[in-house]
């Protein structure tokens, strides 16, 4: 049985756009044919040179509605302007790019436009809102919601019954411990671990993690 593969533009060219060109040609089973990737600056490494086909004006001109998205920039300020500025009057199809190794548990939710790398684990009745993207090794816990436009970098674990609210950052190693509400725009540093509730958008560090700043 012939199986048709997924179209899909990519829209960035730095480490996260590299990182979901490796995964998706690495696939024994392939799923998908990258169509091109689309950014305002070409790849630093030709070895990508091919997969580049222009700017995301160029992209808007020359896209079609039956094939999908993926916004691959690890900033959740860029990547969210994009999504809502840049492509909000396309109509698109944004996919979300599940990488084959994940433990996905059957009860879950998981948006539009999300990147799910190796060995990513969602528990039993876990939201993961729209554009959010899971790192390697990340843990999303029992009945915990993820909002939209977060970044989890590698080994991240949000325990469960927690609540992540939109365009949070979490650090490498970093840990959130069960029933914690995370306010939006918070970060958390690599390693820290987040105890309590704060009340305020901030940025967290140490163990237990502690605001440094706080963001207006």
């Amino acid at each position: 049985m012939e199986i048709t593969l997924k179209k899909l533009h990519i829209i960035g060219t730095g480490g996260l756009a590299k990182e979901l060109i490796g995964y998706i040609e690495a696939e024994s089973e392939r799923r998908y044919i990258i169509v091109g990737c689309w950014g305002d600056e070409e790849f630093n490494n030709p070895m990508f040179s091919n997969f580049y086909k222009g700017t995301i004006k160029e992209f808007k001109k020359n896209y079609n509605q039956d094939e999908s998205i993926i916004v691959a920039i690890a900033s959740n300020k860029i990547r969210k302007s994009i999504i809502e500025e840049e492509l909000g009057q396309l109509d698109a199809t944004f996919e979300s790019y599940i990488h084959p190794s994940c433990e996905i548990n059957p009860f879950c939710e998981i948006g539009v436009g999300c990147l799910l790398a190796p060995q990513v684990i969602l528990a039993a009745d876990c939201k993961v809102g729209n554009h959010t993207f899971l790192n390697t090794e990340c843990v999303i816990g029992h009945d915990s919601v993820v909002g939209d436009f977060n970044c989890l970098f590698p080994k991240v674990e949000i325990c469960g019954e927690c609540i992540i609210e939109e365009s949070c950052t979490f650090g490498i190693g970093s840990l959130v411990l069960p029933g914690i509400k995370m306010r939006e725009g918070s970060k958390l540093d690599a390693m820290s671990v987040l105890r309590e509730t704060i009340s305020e958008s901030a940025m967290f560090v140490g163990n237990p993690a502690k605001a440094v700043k706080i963001f207006n």
